[in-house]
């Protein structure tokens, strides 16, 4: 199943249109205009391009249209679910043949229980079936190896009540098999504490997903990716294995969430 289009977008490049055309104008002289590609406004007018909003402002002037009729569509992009700067990581997720996550302080998303991530999403039911949706990569034909590394602390950090908790980490232990490692780092040894990332590789080559304090990020640069593949084996080396993974996980379950 292929990365759906962002609504916003494409209302946002329909109304585009809408107006230019309603102005008499061609693409190419719109693009004049503006001083972009006639491509450029193509793409956009398709909904398969996301602008930044000075570039909106400028076909917003460029058409004579009030302040933010356009840049009201614009907005909205950031409260699409998933939001819109999470959809490029979707499409190298489905296409990787290899993910490596380590998480800090959650579940990795693709092996949340339903309802682990209700809890954690705050019941916003759109996000939750994003979130089983990406999960399906898992249960297709030519699965990706996944591999998760948590901290420990995940394991005692309460995400909705006592009874999700407990099935969330008795569903990590079901998920856990030679395709899908789940190991636990200590939280006394786990040498990075500043947030989540996920290495993929995609057609030969590594594409990361790095969690900000304000979103994520996504970055094939050689460089972020050898520190963050440098970043990865310095937590392997601290981790336990997976059956000693399993092992603490049900030991937890069983003193605290039980």
């Amino acid at each position: 199943m292929g990365n759906p289009p962002s609504p916003t977008l494409i209302k946002l490049g329909a109304a585009i249109r809408r107006y230019r055309q309603a102005d008499g104008l061609t693409q190419a002289q719109l693009a004049q205009r503006v001083n972009y590609s006639e491509g450029w406004l193509s793409n956009l007018e398709t909904g398969q391009l996301r602008p930044k909003g000075q570039a909106v402002r400028l076909v917003e002037k460029a058409l004579g249209l009030p302040d933010g009729v356009l840049m009201d569509l614009h907005d909205l992009l950031t409260e699409e679910t998933p939001p819109g700067w999470f959809r490029p990581w979707l499409d190298e997720e489905r296409t990787a043949t290899i993910l490596r996550s380590f998480e800090q302080s959650i579940v990795p998303g693709l092996v949340q229980h339903e309802e682990y991530a209700r809890a954690l999403l705050n019941g916003d039911e759109a996000a939750v079936a994003a979130r089983l949706e990406r999960q399906e990569i898992l249960s297709r034909d030519n699965p990706p190896t996944l591999r998760c590394i948590i901290d420990e602390m995940v394991l005692y950090r309460q995400v909705g009540d006592v009874a999700a908790m407990r099935t969330q980490l008795e569903h990590l232990v079901a998920r856990a098999s030679p395709r899908v490692t789940i190991q636990v780092v200590p939280a006394t040894t786990n040498p990075h504490r500043s947030g989540a990332f996920t290495l993929a590789t995609v057609d030969g080559g590594e594409v990361a997903y790095v969690e900000t304090p304000i979103r994520g990020m996504v970055t094939s640069n050689r460089e972020d990716i050898l520190v963050l593949s440098d970043l990865w084996e310095s937590i392997r080396t601290f981790t336990l294995s997976q059956q000693e993974s399993i092992d603490l996980i049900m030991k937890v379950v069983a003193e605290r969430w039980t």
